[in-house]
């Protein structure tokens, strides 16, 4: 895959409304899952993907907002559980041309980006989120594999070429020699 566009983000602490944020839209998803039989990520992304709708600026509504924003939330989450990712709070220092749509993104959802500083490997989950539920972006791999991708090159069992999008940035590891792929 090609590299992801390189992103000016400056750390810092989430707040935290930012943190109450992360939380609800954890537990939403969640009760999505239990309410409509939805157990797989590309049937949680079809579910949001049905329910989109825009205002009449053909910007998305606040609660088709609040869906993307929880998807990406509970994907992030579930990426936590699975590997030695963490949460990352960041601003946008400085936004490229083609992802200025991002922008304001990235403003309104906290925990965008897992990153791993030992191992040196970030992934920007919104990234990933948008790429697989917007039309215009639609790539045919799901949700599902990329997760498995995901979890298998952060434990060194892929290299970063091998994990089929560009938002995986950072250094390949060495599998563990006691772990199972």
């Amino acid at each position: 895959m090609t590299a992801a566009p390189a992103l000016q983000l400056t750390p810092r602490v989430f707040t935290r409304r930012e943190k109450t944020i992360l939380r609800q839209d954890v537990k939403r998803f969640e009760k999505i899952g239990r309410d409509h039989g939805v157990t797989t990520f590309d049937d949680y992304a079809h579910f949001v993907i049905d329910r989109i709708k825009y205002d009449d600026d053909d910007k998305l509504t606040e609660k088709s907002f609040n869906l993307v924003r929880g998807l990406t939330a509970y994907y992030g989450e579930q990426l936590l559980y699975d590997t030695t990712l963490a949460r990352l709070a960041t601003d946008i220092a400085g936004v490229v041309l083609e992802h200025e749509r991002f922008a304001t993104w990235w403003k309104a959802t906290p925990g965008l980006l897992l990153v791993d500083r030992f191992a040196g490997q970030s992934v920007m989950v919104a990234s990933i989120i948008w790429d697989r539920i917007f039309p215009s972006d639609r790539w045919p791999m799901g949700l599902d594999e990329l997760f498995d991708q995901i979890i298998d090159w952060n434990h060194g069992y892929l290299i970063q070429d091998e994990v089929d999008t560009q938002w995986v940035t950072g250094n390949d590891m060495e599998p563990e020699d006691y772990l199972a792929a």
